[in-house]
């Protein structure tokens, strides 16, 4: 399954901050939308980075509840590891794997066209493995 039938069926909402935006606020978006991470974008839209929930717990472990009113920009991971619609759930998964993350965004022409979590990537492989088992089901009960 590729990345594009995944968007397509969870969508392409974007929940999404600016680099100034406090931790704390940050905290609230991810509560509110039950997400585990959001993009930070630049004023023009570009990416320049994620915050997550182990990100910010990180800070608090290390800050205290000063962390809460840094700035996003201090704790974002800058270096993103992005995906295109065209790969498929296994790489992504793989990726995920081995760089030990939880979401990737996902670009086409440069532009954001959605995120994709390990939930996303679980349900996914899910989903492919109960459609195999009803074909295989289906197959079976044919020759019977």
């Amino acid at each position: 399954m590729h990345v594009a039938a995944v968007l397509k069926r969870k969508g392409n909402r974007i929940v999404a901050a600016a680099q100034a935006d406090t931790v704390s606020a940050i905290a609230q978006l991810l509560t509110e939308h039950r997400i585990g991470a959001v993009l930070v974008l630049e004023e023009d839209g570009s990416p320049v980075g994620i915050l997550s929930e182990r990100d910010i717990v990180r800070a608090i472990a290390r800050d205290g509840a000063a962390a809460l009113s840094r700035p996003a920009a201090e704790l974002m991971t800058r270096e993103l590891i992005t995906g295109q619609p065209t790969d498929t759930v296994a790489d992504l998964m793989a990726v995920m794997t081995d760089r030990r993350i939880r979401h990737i965004p996902i670009l086409e022409d440069g532009r954001i066209v959605g995120v994709i979590s390990i939930g996303d990537v679980v349900k996914a492989r899910i989903d492919d493995a109960e459609l195999e088992v009803e074909s295989l089901r289906g197959f079976v009960a044919g020759i019977g």
